[in-house]
Formats: C-alpha cells, structure tokens, sequence
C-alpha cells in the first residue's frame, strides 16, 4: 500500500510538473499580439457560433479546412464573452472584409478580448493534449523519458509560438501524435478498445481542424503493415483481414467522431465533404480554390514539383533548434536494442514519428497554393518527440555503459539540455515562432529577412502612434492592418490594399495617403517581394519619423504623411 501511494504520489507530481512547464510560456503576454489571420478567424468563428444560434447548420462550412476545431473554440468564447451576438440579426458578415470589428465596437465589445478568450481556451486544449500524449508514451516508454519527451517537444520555439495564436496547425499535430501513440498502444497492449476510440476519435478531431492531417494515413498504413509483417506465421492472408479490420474500425471512429461534431453534416454531407475536400484538391493541385478554378480538372494535377519538398525540408531544419538536430540523429539509434521489452515499441514510435514528419513535408511540397512554414507543425512536433526520445535513451545508453555514471548525473544532463532548448524559445518571447536557427543564420540562410513574417511588431508600431498628440483623432494607412495594427491604436486605420500599386488603382493610393496623418510599412515582408520595391523607393525620399527592429531585422517604418513632398505624390500616382 506504501509503495502504490509512492507511486501515485510521483504520478500526480509529474502531471503537476507538466501542467505548469506547459503553461508558463503560454499564458504571459498572450494578449499583446495578433497574427495576420486570427482575426479573419474570428469573424469566421462568429458566423459559425451565429449559424448555431440560428440552427443553420448548413452554413458551418469554410472551404478546404474546415476548422471546426477552431470555431467550436471561437464558439465558446463567443458564449463567454458575447453571448448576444447570436440574436442580433446581423446575419453572416463577411470576414473577408473585415466586418466583425466594428460590429463589435458598436456593440461596446472589443475583439481583442474575445481573441484573449478564445487563445486561452485553445491553450487549455493543448495543455490537456500534451498531457494525454505523455499518459500513451509513458504506457510504451519509462515515464521519465516520456516526462522528458512531452517537455522537449513543447517548448520547440516554432511549435511554442504556434500554441499561443488561434491557429488550425498546433492542433492538427497534437491530434495527430495523440492519435497515432493510442494506435501503437493499441496494437502493443492487449487490443483494448479504449485506445483504439482515442485513436479513432483523435484522428477525427484532427480531420476536423484541418483536411491536411490525412498525411497521417501514411504512418498507419505503415504501422498496420509492420503489424501484419509481425504476424505472418500465422498466415499472410489472415492477418491481412485481422489488421484491415482493425484499420476499419478506426476509421469508423474517426468517420463517427466528423459527423458527430460538425453540425453541418446533420443537415447536408455532400456539401460539407465537397467544400472541404474539393477545395483542398483544387487548392494543393491547381494552386486556388473552387471558386477560382470552378471545379477539379485532374489534367492539371502536377506531382512532379519535386523542389518544393526541398524548400519545405529547407524551411524546417532553419526553424528547429540544433539540440533537436542532433536529438533527431541520437533517435535513428531507437530501433536498435537489446531490451525485449523494449525493442517493439520503440520501433513502431520510431517508425510513426520519421514517417509523419516526411508525410507532412511531401503532401506540402508537392502542393501549388501558400506552402507556409507553419502548415508542416506536424513535422516540427514529429521530429521533435523523436529528438526527445533520442537524447534521453542516448544519455541513458552512456549510463549503462558507463557503470561509474550516477543516474543523478544522467538527470542532470538532460536537465541541462532541456534548459538549452528552453532558453532557445524563451529568448524570442512573445512571439517565439520567429526562431531562426543560429548555426544556419550564422551560415547566412534567410539573413536578409526572416522567413516568415506573421504580422508581429505592428502593435509596436500602433503603441507607438498611441502616444503622440491627439492619437485618437489621427488616421493611419497600414499594410497588414487589422487586428496587428488596429486592436492596438486609438485612431482610424485603413488598409494598404497590394492592388493599389499595379498601375490601375493610383487614385486609390493617392486618396488614402492624402487621408491620412501616418502611413506604416510593414518593411520586413514588403522588402522582400519585387512589386513593393518602386513604392519603397519612393518612400526613402523622405525619412520615416520611427522605425522598428528586432532581432536584427528591420521590421517597420512609419512616416508622416505630411512631409511627402508633391514630387512624391506624383510619382505615386505613376506607380
């Protein structure tokens, strides 16, 4: 009795542990920023709280990723702190367009409150994700390296900054790895169905949230094979129909679990699947969605795009710290034991980790729409479970060789290198996705700007215009304006549209610069494309009254818009 009350003494201990490591670098601060799409998000997220509200469930539908998963969240948080919006009859705004905000404002309700909510409780999810992760690992592994694995893989900096943003991608590979780990405990631990229903029902969550995490049919397809593979004395045919089975109850789970929770499919299946995955082969295949293509025309479809796997592979290996490099080559050690008990489990997590890291990588190297780093959070949260995994059964290798080695000393040591991964993320609080690995920065990869800008730094620059004079009577002409910029500053904001500068739309241009008191040039993405460079170099005639940088970069000008010189607006107007 003793020892059992020892034992789940550490139990409650570790899940402590994890809860407050897992949420310490989340909750700070996670209301002092806005990403280019969240609030695109939430106006998406309240016309699916007001489709509810209005039992029109037809209309809970967004193209190829259904983000259910999102706007169920969005949904809560709407309940918790907009309740109303449901029956003012306002009908479905576009979020195209940007309708929600002062739909809101007129309403005495801010959107960077109901954002604030709606992070948190996406936080909380992947806290309780994290901690049914390490519940399945610690079944298949000790339950330090599975502590220690949940650990390292959290505060990945490019995953880390992805948990605290509304966002589809850090959901997808948590519902990803959770479901692929329960398959394995499946498999491995007496068949008990409860697994292969968490299996199933991850698998649907992750459906749910994305129709990009169908990349993991690979690593099932993979571990049913090696399954069949283990029983074939007992006949191949057999244990093909034993384990096809197995695949198709899971997939009835996954199927059960899609229906269940969309409420749009109640009413109208063929839609919903049509929307989602017509758009999703119309948007990897022929580069846009339905509406731009009209419909699928498999001529079109181009696998050969083999490149785009090497600039995907480019963009993960920069933005993942080189702890998890030499972890990642440590785990190709995994399959490889002595320990009976050991050798099966191993392998097979081994196995569901590489293969889901190379699925996500090829299904989005191979596609023709926006290839965003973030899309492969998979791949990131794969690999660095599997880096994980690798450093702790190395340092535990050296201390079975090495008798003289203290297990204290093997502690301390991964506590040192858990240190270093986390001081890698800490260092780029808030946003922590904007990592750059330092050896390849070093090497001169991605030096001139970063890879990926995502809108941070904007509320800098509206903190900024806050604090001059008569701020709330100013307007401000913005590149990437809503939300980054706008939730921030008191005055107006109008919008940068890129169209204003393709020789047709001067008028435009000129009528928003002459309208406004600042206009603000998000430079670190702007620099980069070849069409902005004529409109920056008509800028650098005069001198912006603030710039700001970070992390060596320069992220934002802004200038008055008084000091254009009238050689300035004309040659604007020639754009």
């Amino acid at each position: 009795m003793l020892l059992m009350n020892r034992s789940k003494t550490i139990d409650l201990a570790i899940y402590a542990a994890l809860i407050v490591a897992i949420l310490a670098p989340r909750i700070p601060k996670l209301d002092s920023f806005v990403t280019l799409d969240e609030p695109s998000w939430l106006s998406q997220g309240a016309n699916f709280y007001y489709a509810l509200g209005q039992r029109e469930f037809e209309n809970t539908v967004y193209e190829y990723q259904p983000a259910v998963t999102t706007m169920w969240i969005i949904s809560f948080a709407m309940l918790a702190y907009f309740p109303e919006y449901r029956g003012f009859g306002q009908g479905y705004l576009d979020y195209e367009k940007g309708r929600l905000d002062p739909f809101m404002y007129q309403h005495g309700m801010d959107p960077l409150l109901l954002l604030h909510v709606a992070r948190l409780i996406q936080v909380f999810i992947v806290l309780a994700l994290f901690l049914l992760l390490f519940y399945l690992l610690q079944r298949l592994i000790p339950k330090a390296a599975a502590a220690f694995v949940i650990l390292f893989a959290s505060f990945d900096p490019f995953f880390l900054g992805h948990t605290r943003m509304l966002d589809h991608e850090a959901l997808v590979s948590l519902f990803v790895l959770v479901s692929l780990a329960a398959f394995v405990v499946y498999l491995s631990q007496d068949r008990k169905f409860v697994f292969l229903l968490i299996s199933g029902a991850a698998a649907g969550f992750a459906q749910l949230t994305k129709s990009s995490a169908i990349a993991m049919l690979a690593a099932i397809g993979i571990l049913l094979l090696m399954q069949i593979a283990r029983e074939r004395q007992q006949g191949v045919a057999a244990s093909f129909w034993k384990n096809s089975k197995i695949f198709l109850g899971w997939f009835a789970i996954l199927a059960a679990t899609y229906f269940i929770f969309w409420p749009g499919m109640w009413v109208a299946p063929g839609k919903m699947l049509y929307e989602v995955y017509g758009n999703a082969f119309s948007y990897a295949f022929q580069g846009a969605r339905l509406k731009v293509t009209e419909e699928l025309d498999v001529s079109s479809f181009d696998l050969n795009n083999l490149s785009g796997i090497w600039e995907m592979t480019k963009v993960l290996i920069y933005r993942i710290t080189p702890l998890t490099w030499l972890g990642i080559l440590f785990g190709f050690s995994l399959p490889f034991t002595r320990d009976p008990e050991l050798v099966q489990p191993r392998r097979q997590l081994f196995t569901l980790l590489l293969t889901t890291a190379i699925a996500f990588v090829v299904m989005f190297g191979v596609a023709q729409g926006r290839n965003s780093p973030h899309y492969i959070l998979s791949s990131y949260l794969a690999l660095n479970v599997l880096a994980g995994l690798g450093w702790y059964f190395m340092i535990e290798g050296l201390a079975n060789r090495f008798k003289t080695m203290q297990v204290q000393v093997g502690y301390a040591i991964l506590v040192v290198f858990l240190s270093l991964q986390v001081w890698s993320a800490i260092s780029f609080f808030p946003y922590y996705y904007t990592y750059r690995n330092p050896v390849l920065y070093s090497a001169g990869w991605y030096n001139d700007y970063p890879q990926f800008p995502y809108g941070e730094g904007l509320e800098i620059a509206a903190e900024y215009l806050a604090q001059l004079p008569d701020a709330k009577d100013s307007t401000a002409f913005v590149y990437y304006p809503r939300g980054c910029f706008s939730y921030f500053y008191p005055g107006t904001t109008t919008a940068f549209r890129p169209y204003y500068i393709d020789g047709e739309h001067a008028e435009d241009l000129l009528f928003y610069i002459n309208s406004a008191d600042y206009v603000v040039v998000y430079y670190a993405n702007q620099i980069q494309m070849n069409k902005y460079h004529p409109y920056l170099n008509i800028l650098s005639q005069v001198k912006p009254i603030h710039e700001i940088w970070m992390d060596g970069y320069k992220y934002i000008q802004i200038y008055e818009a008084d000091s254009f010189t009238p050689e300035m607006l004309e040659a604007f107007e020639n754009l």
